[in-house]
């Protein structure tokens, strides 16, 4: 147990920083582009390939491979995870690249019909330059798999580093100072997603031939690849009906005005954060434990295990979702109101905000209830699930888009993924015939109280912020900078003083955590 609270601190930490560099990476985009139809235009191309990324690379693929790469090695050891792992990947390689061809041809098509809006035509156009990630980011993914299977974790933890830093040169370093034309810029960004996914790509790859792996194209039939077919066909399809959730509700914004796409992707993307940084390490590192306790049929420890996930996951996203209602205009005015993006960009972006981060805890838990159900083979019950989902976040999407606008999808979103978290948590509960819920009640309490907290503290201190001779940027950023550290200390310690469950494992790891990095110095 000790050894997966240190995975999970590692995979946050080595997150964190990707995190962050995204973070710096979307401030420098809004900076330079604001919440214009270029902006918005980028945003709805590069759904595309994130579109396949999140369905084949994180989402399906990953799903059906990682256990039964564990399998084939908890059974026949290294070497034959490998041989398993060339057959796949010969065959992934193939799907990529012809869906790359196909898809590109299909935008350029749809690009020369008459009567296209502008609007439309631009989002095609970046479309087309950006589709090729989606092949080195599906194909790094799947390194990141078998390298999970090994135990290794940082590295592909630190796949999203590559493509910030890459996003970041390309545009911060070379495109702003080599042209002032809004569009040529946007050039510059394309290049940049694209050089880092050649990054993304190989880092892993030379990882993995660091643990003795060497690629073979190998399309021989086998059972297991029988097996990793019928895992992902299921897994697709459930997998795209949320990427394609995505990319209607972006499309639906599209049609309200020139900058809903942009706007409603911010909000999205600060509530990622909290998701991005601990939900998915901890559904990372979890992961394998649940398709060990699978595959040896131990119900029980699965139970236990997965009911320490639900807790450390509870312990991070309720006082997220506590900040960003208390906290999101000083946040979101912090880091974005730069250059183009300006107080009426952050007075549309925060009701949007708001709504998404009432869904945080819910994003989490569908995170971890999917994997669940993947680890014992099962992709059929999440698909059907998440079909139901894919329905009802659109009914809602069109009805509510008509009242509130572009806070209606946001809303729409929300309520589906609740649905999704009910029907899922009661479908997996009845099948293992056991509680995943059980023994929670206390801790739960725990985190409540311990947020409750956090917001008096936070109203204590804004009146002495405010009292202070500071600028408006001066004031905004003392609350983010000072304030919310402050708080977040108070919130870990109200839950120390309760004792909640993983509280004095999570220091002692932390405290090792520490000192492997200052004996690495």
């Amino acid at each position: 147990m000790p050894s997966r609270f240190l995975n999970v601190l590692t995979v946050s930490s080595s997150t964190v920083g990707s995190r962050l560099l995204g973070l710096f990476r979307d401030i420098l985009v809004f900076s330079i582009f604001g919440s214009s139809l270029l902006n918005s235009a980028f945003i709805l191309a590069n759904t595309f390939p994130n579109l396949f990324r999140r369905l084949l690379g994180e989402g399906a693929l990953t799903a059906a491979l990682l256990p039964l790469l564990t399998e084939e090695k908890e059974k026949h050891g290294k070497e034959r995870l490998f041989w398993l792992y060339n057959k796949i990947l010969s065959r992934v390689m193939t799907l990529l690249f012809a869906l790359v061809a196909i898809v590109s041809f299909l935008m350029i098509v749809v690009g020369q019909f008459p009567g296209i809006s502008q609007r439309w035509d631009l989002a095609l156009l970046l479309g087309v330059l950006l589709f090729p990630y989606m092949a080195l980011i599906c194909l790094a993914a799947t390194f990141a798999a078998a390298l999970n299977a090994l135990q290794r974790f940082a590295i592909p933890a630190l796949t999203a580093v590559w493509l910030n830093l890459s996003i970041i040169l390309f545009l911060g370093g070379l495109g702003y100072f080599a042209t002032e034309v809004p569009l040529y810029r946007m050039y510059w960004l394309c290049f940049g997603v694209l050089v880092g996914g050649i990054f993304q790509l190989m880092i892993p790859w030379m990882a993995l031939r660091r643990e003795g792996w060497r690629f073979e194209l190998d399309f021989k039939p086998s059972k297991e690849v029988k097996d990793f077919g019928r895992l992902l066909l299921p897994g697709i399809l459930g997998a795209s009906v949320i990427q394609i959730n995505i990319l209607v509700s972006r499309s639906l914004a599209h049609f309200i005005d020139e900058s809903a796409v942009s706007i409603y992707y911010l909000a999205n993307r600060l509530v990622e954060l909290p998701l991005g940084i601990f939900t998915i390490a901890i559904a990372t590192v979890y992961f394998p434990a649940f398709s060990e306790c699978a595959s040896r049929g131990d119900r029980n420890e699965f139970g236990k295990t997965f009911r320490q996930s639900i807790r450390l996951m509870f312990a991070i996203t309720v006082p997220a979702t506590v900040g960003f209602l208390v906290m999101g205009e000083p946040i979101i005015a912090f880091l974005f109101e730069w250059g183009a993006f300006r107080a009426a960009d952050t007075a549309l972006t925060l009701p949007l905000l708001w709504t998404f981060a009432l869904g945080l805890p819910f994003y989490s838990m569908v995170v971890l209830l999917v994997r669940g159900f993947y680890a014992f083979k099962d992709t059929k019950a999440p698909m059907k699930i998440s079909i139901f989902a894919f329905v009802l976040n659109l009914i809602l999407s069109l009805v509510l888009m008509q009242i509130l606008g572009v806070v209606g999808l946001a809303l729409a979103n929300v309520l589906a993924i609740l649905g999704q978290t009910i029907l899922l948590a009661g479908m997996l509960s009845s099948r293992l015939k056991l509680s995943l819920v059980k023994d929670l009640t206390i801790d739960v309490l725990k985190i409540a109280i311990s947020s409750v907290v956090m917001v008096l503290a936070v109203l204590g201190c804004r009146p002495l912020v405010e009292a202070m001779p500071l600028t408006a940027k001066g004031e905004v950023a003392v609350l983010v900078l000072i304030v919310i550290p402050v708080v977040v200390v108070v919130y870990f310690g109200t839950l120390w003083l309760f004792r909640f469950s993983e509280m004095e494992q999570l220091r002692q790891l932390f405290q090792r955590f520490a000192r492997r990095n200052s004996s690495r110095d």
